[in-house]
């Protein structure tokens, strides 16, 4: 029955160590002996030196499978994970229409629009155009990315574009291989727990499968994380109403006083425009004030008539009659 107890206490103990990938095994292997008071210090010493020797031997599997021939170079494998983030200024003079099909390619390429904010009008209250604005954070799958950046310039004057590209490989696989380690290890404690004998065994053990599902929960989530980031690409696209482009090229000489004359046209255009629209819309107050003072100069007028005084060329001729 001793021999049986101490082989148990040696295999605990054995399971325990092999846990050193999450860096607690050591701590939770003395934890466990001091539970039971039968470990060693020339036994844990002696597992502590096969963990040492283990996690060396798997540092250098892992560092040998990233090397390539010169030893020095990584090479990553073959399915990398890369995140894709593009940001676009774009320009248009069609604003309605623009928004309109890209939500249509959006739906087209099989992606969602994560985050939108449009703001502005058509026309303010005193009948001015007002710039409209869209801010959209738009998920793309990767593979369809290019198609969609090309449907943005095709139909918009982009200004700016600025892409970054991360890759997670490493990380991912080193996740993926932790994840795996401790998956191992509670299938391990599991076993053990039903073989339990003591209290205080129960609870060690119990501790530490809590310590696990915690930890497996959490590399779950970011697995999950960067999945979601490797399978769709992030655009974030800035949309902005105008009627004249901004040039994104070198221009000639020509080109720019073409443009410069048709600019001062539809200025001067929108100046007559304007003009006829604010005496038209403002009607109900001119025409009062109009038809008010020439009221006022039309009685003006005739009290001067009034005071005129009579002619008198009559009496000037009774004066000279008299006389003579």
């Amino acid at each position: 029955m001793r021999k049986r107890k101490w082989g148990f206490i040696l295999s605990l103990l054995a399971i325990l160590c092999l846990s050193a990938c999450s860096n607690k095994s050591m701590t939770t292997a003395q934890d466990a002996a001091s539970g039971y008071g039968a470990a060693m210090p020339a036994e844990v010493n002696a597992l502590e030196t096969a963990v040492s020797q283990s996690e060396n031997s798997e540092s250098k599997t892992a560092d040998s499978s990233l090397t390539g021939e010169t030893g020095n170079s990584t090479v990553l494998p073959a399915g990398r994970k890369l995140i894709r983030n593009i940001s676009m200024n774009v320009e248009t003079d069609a604003f309605e229409t623009l928004v309109s099909e890209l939500q249509a390619k959006i739906t087209q390429l099989g992606g969602y629009v994560e985050q939108s904010d449009m703001s502005g009008s058509r026309i303010d209250y005193n009948g001015k155009p007002v710039p409209r604005l869209a801010n959209m954070t738009i998920r793309i799958p990767a593979n369809q990315i290019n198609s969609f950046v090309s449907e943005v310039e095709t139909n918009g004057n982009v200004t700016d574009k600025s892409e970054s590209t991360h890759d997670v490989t490493l990380q991912y696989s080193d996740l993926e291989s932790k994840k795996k380690s401790l998956e191992i290890e509670q299938e391990k404690l599991w076993e053990f727990l039903e073989k339990a004998e003591s209290i205080d065994t129960v609870i060690t053990l119990q501790q530490r499968l809590s310590e696990i599902r915690y930890q497996l929960e959490s590399m779950e989530s970011q697995l999950r994380l960067y999945d979601d980031q490797v399978d769709y690409s992030t655009v974030h696209l800035n949309i902005r109403e105008v009627t004249i482009f901004t040039p994104v090229a070198a221009e000639s000489a020509l080109t720019r006083i073409n443009k410069g004359l048709s600019n001062n046209f539809m200025a001067f255009k929108n100046i007559i425009t304007n003009f006829l629209i604010g005496m038209i819309i403002t009607i109900p107050f001119w025409i009062p004030i109009v038809l008010i003072a020439g009221i006022i100069i039309f009685f003006s007028r005739k009290n001067k008539k009034k005071k005129i005084p009579a002619p008198l060329q009559p009496q000037k001729e009774k004066e000279d009659t008299t006389s003579s």
